[in-house]
């Protein structure tokens, strides 16, 4: 009886080394998918990381892009109402010939501005005879429409307009027809 004993006993160790194999088998299939889990969280993150600094990278260069393109903005609206000045300085009439002189400078300073704006992408709006348009115009008055023109037709601009690139500086103020 020793022996069945004995074999009873390697039996038993036997099942016992077993379950504590299965066990550490389980447990080691557990840590493995929460290590796996982890790695695939992280590398989400990680996608998502790229992807957010890589629509602030286009942003940032867009922004850098606007601010070159729009970089004589204040400058101009700075300027717009010494535009205005000369422009009324010129319409004055003069008969003098010291006056006369005094209108051909501020003509050609007039000409030195207006190529400078040139230069730099900003342009005046000039809407006379075309529809109202909120977005360039303003309207500062409404008037009843002649015969022949059609409403909501600019027919007098009171102040220049003035657009950098396709950005409105300044909107045309307007008299519309109704």
């Amino acid at each position: 009886m020793d022996n069945n004993e004995e074999l009873v006993e390697q039996q038993e160790t036997t099942v016992e080394t077993s379950m504590e194999e299965g066990q550490e088998t389980v447990t080691e299939i557990s840590e493995v998918e929460a290590l796996q889990a982890t790695l695939s969280e992280t590398e989400d993150r990680l996608l998502r990381l790229q992807a957010e600094l890589a629509n602030i990278q286009k942003r940032n260069a867009k922004e850098r892009q606007d601010a070159a393109k729009y970089r004589s903005q204040s400058l101009a609206q700075e300027l717009l109402p010494v535009m205005d000045s000369l422009e009324h300085a010129l319409a004055i009439e003069v008969e003098d010939e010291k006056a006369v002189n005094l209108k051909k400078g501020l003509e050609m300073v007039l000409n030195l501005f207006t190529d400078a704006f040139a230069k730099e992408g900003i342009s005046a709006i000039n809407p006379i005879d075309q529809p109202f348009d909120p977005n360039f115009h303003q309207s500062i008055q409404v008037q009843p429409a002649a015969e022949g023109q059609a409403p909501d037709t600019v027919v007098a601009v009171v102040q220049k307009g003035y657009t950098l690139k396709e950005r409105v500086l300044r909107p045309a103020m307007v008299v519309v027809s109704q």
